[in-house]
């Protein structure tokens, strides 16, 4: 069982699903004992190119990720409370996930032209969360492998993400 439980959560990811920056909300709809899935949708931003006609556009990410548990940390908690006998978890506490999912983006440009961007997601995850009142507090920090197909052709990238829990 995982202790970074949270519902809802924003971020902001550099080079991953939009290819300069985004600002997503992330929903997790279902939880697990050790894993949980996650659907994020959000608002990017494009590069122009040279000349007025090319203007920076937007990009409109979407992405659903399964997300399993790498370290036990309820086994770490029961170790340290029930064999050496010591008080409540810690207030601050991490968790390292594992990512795979599929995303698709939509990018528009002032002039009409459009992109669509399909990718798969490969990561790892950190979750540390702080257990301070009223409400814990989950911070994550996301580093994707993500390959993307756009326009007939393939392109290797990987992001970044950094984000907090609302919920």
């Amino acid at each position: 069982m995982y202790r970074t439980r949270y519902t809802s959560a924003l971020m902001v990811e550099t080079f991953a699903s939009s290819p300069i920056v985004s600002v997503n909300y992330e929903h997790l709809p279902i939880r697990w004992k050790t894993s949980f899935w996650s659907v994020r949708g959000g608002v990017g931003f494009l590069p122009g190119g040279s000349g007025a006609a090319n203007s920076p556009g937007a990009s409109f990410p979407i992405a659903s990720t399964y997300n399993f548990l790498f370290n036990n940390l309820r086994k770490r908690i029961f170790n340290r409370v029930y064999k050496r006998c010591k008080s409540a978890p810690s207030k601050i506490a991490s968790e390292i996930f594992g990512e795979t999912g599929l995303g698709y983006t939509f990018g528009a440009y002032p002039n009409g032209d459009t992109r669509h961007n399909s990718y798969f997601i490969l990561g790892v995850r950190q979750q540390v969360i702080f257990d301070i009142p009223p409400h814990p507090r989950v911070i994550f920090l996301r580093a994707n492998f993500t390959p993307t197909y756009a326009a007939g052709t393939f392109e290797m990238r990987g992001g970044i993400s950094l984000g907090i829990s609302i919920k």
